[in-house]
């Protein structure tokens, strides 16, 4: 035990030595959890619109003002032609073109089907289905409420009445359901990378050969890099709870100490992948290489950001080799649905075997030589 303290605090000294490390323990999950959190947003609002209105009747405006209203469509004016409407759409200027027929009042009287045209740039795909799917509620809400009046039904007394309540994030917001999840991220981001050189930056300055006429086992050299980060990791994961809780308002509903124990075996589990990189690099370029080499895969295919359900079948397998998966699983468990260990046993113990394996692997690797 006297050893191993001697090799935590000799890289506490160093890390103390280090002022830009320092700075960025701090700075890079501040920033990026206020960059993810307020940048990121799935709920596109007030698209710009464009309308050719051939019809220019009260059933047409009527049209654009229920569109208007849903506040996802931000009317720019009128265009006077299909091929005026096609430049506003290619010069960027518009991203939604509604085109009214000029019968559109008159059938909808008569009772026969009006029809309009919703042009979407879905060069980006976020926004053109959102457009789309708004656009479609829109439709069907007055397709409902006019077949209503004419069969006399009561708005209150529809053959069908289905009720929708969100639970977990009730005015769903993109925040709630981001943030979380980055903390996953965010440490990942950085301890990777710290730890990944820590073994290379011992090597290039020849102070491994010093350790290696030492008593210190392996094990002891592993755990003496890693519990300095592992005190770095939770002090991240403090400065992103609180983030969340006081700067985007997302409660905590489940457990403190049971997030903060999923966090100490992820934390581990990433330095030991950390530790594991810095045995197979010879410098630390390499080792910043091949940590950015296991960034992309924690962000895209640990459900993050996509659904993992949507990915292809062989990807999917992959997925299971993330422990970044697994964490992301328990934490907005814990605080968007309050859940317990009962409800997230399984992930639990698929992160505490990947974080023992990929440890042992790290120290089996190991070797107290310069070459």
């Amino acid at each position: 035990m006297r050893r191993l303290r001697a090799l935590v605090t000799k890289e506490f000294r160093q890390l103390l030595r280090d002022r830009v490390t320092l700075r960025m323990i701090v700075l890079i999950p501040v920033m990026q959890t206020i960059i993810f959190g307020f940048a990121i947003d799935y709920d596109v609002k007030h698209l710009r619109t464009v309308v050719l209105d051939e019809d220019r009747s009260f059933e047409s405006r009527e049209l654009v003002a229920k569109l208007t209203a849903s506040e996802y469509f931000s009317v720019l004016g009128s265009v006077g032609s299909l091929e005026e409407l096609r430049r506003e759409l290619d010069g960027a200027r518009a991203s939604v073109g509604l085109v009214i027929d000029r019968d559109y009042g008159k059938d909808r009287r008569s009772g026969r089907a009006a029809r309009a045209l919703l042009v979407v740039n879905a060069s980006d795909t976020v926004v053109s289905n959102q457009a789309m799917g708004v656009a479609g509620g829109v439709a069907t809400q007055l397709s409902v409420e006019t077949l209503a009046r004419r069969a006399g039904w009561a708005p209150g007394a529809l053959p069908v009445d289905l009720r929708v309540r969100a639970w977990y994030n009730p005015d769903l917001k993109t925040s709630t359901f981001i943030v979380p999840g980055l903390l996953a991220i965010l440490l990942t981001f950085t301890l990777i990378q710290f730890t990944a050189m820590a073994i290379v930056r011992e090597r290039e300055r020849g102070t491994l050969e010093q350790l290696q006429v030492t008593p210190f086992t392996r094990l002891e050299l592993i755990l003496g890099k890693i519990l300095p980060y592992l005190l770095i990791g939770l002090f991240q994961l403090t400065l992103v709870v609180v983030l969340m809780r006081f700067l985007f308002q997302i409660p905590i509903a489940g457990s403190l100490l049971g997030l903060y124990a999923a966090g100490f075996v992820f934390i581990a589990a990433v330095l030991g992948l950390g530790m594991l990189v810095s045995t197979v690099a010879k410098t630390q370029m390499q080792a910043m290489q091949m940590s950015f080499f296991f960034m992309l895969p924690f962000v895209f295919l640990s459900g993050y950001i996509f659904p993992i359900e949507g990915m292809p079948p062989a990807f999917q397998l992959v997925t299971y080799l993330i422990p970044a998966r697994y964490f992301i699983e328990v934490i907005r468990g814990i605080v968007l649905r309050g859940a317990g260990f009962a409800d997230l046993w399984e992930p639990v113990a698929a992160l505490f075997a990947f974080t023992v394996v990929i440890i042992g692997v790290a120290v089996l690797r190991f070797r107290k030589t310069s070459a």
